[in-house]
């Protein structure tokens, strides 16, 4: 009898652990990532166009005249989030939406606004990326490009950047 009760009460507080981590489990976030992978530091300036949100994002830390774009500081060998998604980006990812990203040493781009930094053009490297490209690349988007990425649009071309 007692081993009866003793397998009972096992058997509660397993399925009240079960029970609690299943009610406080949050739910999965998914992020789009930028990978430098070089010894320098840079920053990308990013705007995403999608259906998802139909709009770009509103930018936070360029001047009044890039409303339309967001900016990330890229450490040497970091991959920081450019985007996060609450569920699964295959969901909603349309291969018409567009992540269009420019990579610049950080002298470049400190203490610029986006209209100088469009006339200055000493962009390292510029991506326009669908969303089948994103997917393609699995979520994280190396700079400078990879081989997977030979066929996607970007200024300079994969065959010119591979060069250089």
């Amino acid at each position: 009898m007692k081993v009866l009760n003793l397998l009972y009460i096992t058997l509660l507080v397993l399925l009240s652990v079960v029970l609690k981590s299943c009610i406080t489990a949050e739910a999965p976030i998914y992020c789009i990532h930028l990978h430098n992978q070089t010894e320098n530091e840079m920053y990308a300036i990013y705007k995403w166009s999608c259906e998802y949100d139909g709009q770009y994002t509103k930018e936070i830390k360029l001047s009044e005249d890039s409303s339309l774009y967001n900016s990330q500081r890229m450490c040497p060998d970091w991959a920081p989030n450019l985007w996060c998604f609450d569920y699964q980006p295959e969901d909603f990812l349309k291969p018409t939406d567009t992540l269009t990203i420019f990579i610049l040493d950080k002298e470049e781009y400190e203490g610029k606004t986006w209209s100088q930094l469009v006339d200055s053009a000493h962009f390292r490297q510029i991506y326009y990326l669908s969303g089948d490209d994103i997917r393609l690349i699995g979520w994280e988007i190396p700079y400078p490009p990879s081989e997977k990425m030979r066929n996607m649009d970007m200024v300079p071309s994969y065959d010119e950047t591979v060069k250089n």
